[in-house]
């Protein structure tokens, strides 16, 4: 086991120092949360209203619907179909640009759930403190979380945007020119004196640093991404003798990109980008009792993207040992995680992964807030030569109305 661990290691090394310009590590999934910010919420004067000190009340709508269905036919990962509706609704209040506090309601409906099928699946509450200026963003209450972390799929799995949409907890970010640093606790369960289970609390951290920008135009970018999770479950006043569970996943590798651009430095009209990246990746159990049939484990992870204005295309590359992500991707999990009682463990997983993503947008009903998308991900298993599939249709909706401006 040692032998398979070294070779390895020294495998992901040799690559990391040998094809600096591995690149993206995941699609681009800036297609499923919003981009739009409030009119005068911004680091600076807002662009539509010039009085920076102007504060404004609105309403801010966002519609996501999923169908994601996987044919898996292994032993570490189960295959169903997710289909379904999410809406959230909240008042935003601004206090100037620097600070906004949000409010509202988040639902969701599974399409099809017999018992529930006059009732809704989901309601929680929606709120949000929002502090940004400058360099520097605060959030406290709901995250800006799930997708929006950019973390690697082996370390969060992309069907969190469909089953845990919300997030709760305190988040800080630092964007620079050169750094960009993302740290969040997301507070899972809370407990209470004599709760007969444990909270739990997860952390997360994405570091990126930028090592080369071309000065020709910024046609070339390479960074240094390092990104780190953790889970928690414990507690000192509840009722429960569970062992302490204390689980570590983290990666650390290179992305380059090169951007396609004509002879002024605009973008290309069809070519945006292409993109490489490597990834070591390790799992670390350090809980009281182990919680799997590995302590610990390691990954190595490489990806190729090509993107044009409407599509993306990548091919990944995954070859774990004993590794194991309970916030990850089912796929790359050497720890079978079907439901079926004769469950059986990879602990060497080694895959050929292919992603296939479409952005439709509709510009004669909105240009800038509605879209469709189609997923596609084929992935070939190299131990057991068996192919797998998960396809996926999402539309999105997202817009803010202004509803009242306020001067001092």
């Amino acid at each position: 086991m040692k032998i398979i661990y070294s070779k390895l290691f020294f495998s992901s090394l040799l690559l990391s120092i040998l094809f600096p310009f591995f690149g993206f590590a995941q699609l681009d999934n800036s297609s499923f949360y919003p981009k739009k910010e409030l009119y005068s919420f911004s680091d600076s004067a807002s662009k539509v209203n010039k009085n920076s000190n102007q504060r404004q009340l609105n309403l801010e709508i966002d519609y996501f619907g999923f169908f994601r269905n996987r044919e898996f036919f292994e032993t570490i990962a189960d295959g169903y179909t997710l289909f379904g509706s999410h809406f959230l609704s909240k008042l935003s209040y601004s206090a100037d640009t620097t600070l906004k506090i949000s409010g509202g309601i988040f639902l969701r409906k599974d399409f099809g759930s017999a018992a529930n099928n006059s009732r809704f699946n989901q309601i929680q509450p929606y709120f949000q403190f929002l502090y940004k200026k400058n360099k520097h963003q605060f959030v406290f209450g709901n995250l800006e979380g799930n997708l929006q972390h950019n973390l690697i799929e082996p370390l969060f799995n992309f069907e969190n945007i469909i089953n845990r949409r919300l997030e709760n907890g305190v988040q800080y970010k630092y964007v620079s020119k050169n750094t960009l640093l993302a740290t969040w606790i997301d507070w899972v369960t809370m407990i209470y004196p004599y709760s007969d289970f444990d909270e739990e609390l997860h952390f997360g951290l994405n570091i990126e640093r930028n090592i080369i920008t071309s000065k020709n135009k910024k046609k070339w970018k390479s960074t240094i991404p390092i990104q780190l999770t953790a889970i928690h479950k414990g507690g000192q006043i509840n009722t429960t003798d569970n062992p302490l569970v204390t689980i570590f996943n983290a990666a650390i590798g290179n992305k380059t990109t090169y951007y396609f651009q004509d002879s002024n430095g605009n973008n290309s009209s069809y070519l945006k980008y292409i993109r490489t990246h490597l990834y070591s990746v390790f799992f670390i159990d350090n809980s009281s009792v182990p919680n799997f049939a590995f302590k610990n484990g390691m990954g190595m992870y490489a990806n190729l993207e090509l993107a044009t204005q409407k599509h993306q295309l990548m091919l990944s590359y995954w070859r774990g040992q004993d590794f194991t992500s309970p916030l990850g991707g089912d796929i790359y999990s050497s720890v079978s995680r079907i439901y079926a009682p004769n469950t059986e463990n990879e602990p060497l997983r080694n895959l050929l992964i292919l992603r296939v993503l479409t952005n439709f947008s509709l510009p004669n009903i909105a240009k800038d807030d509605a879209k469709i998308v189609f997923r596609a991900t084929p992935f070939y298993n190299l131990g057991t030569n068996e192919l797998n599939f998960s396809t996926g249709l999402y539309a999105i909706f997202n817009t803010n109305f202004l509803l009242k401006s306020f001067k001092k």
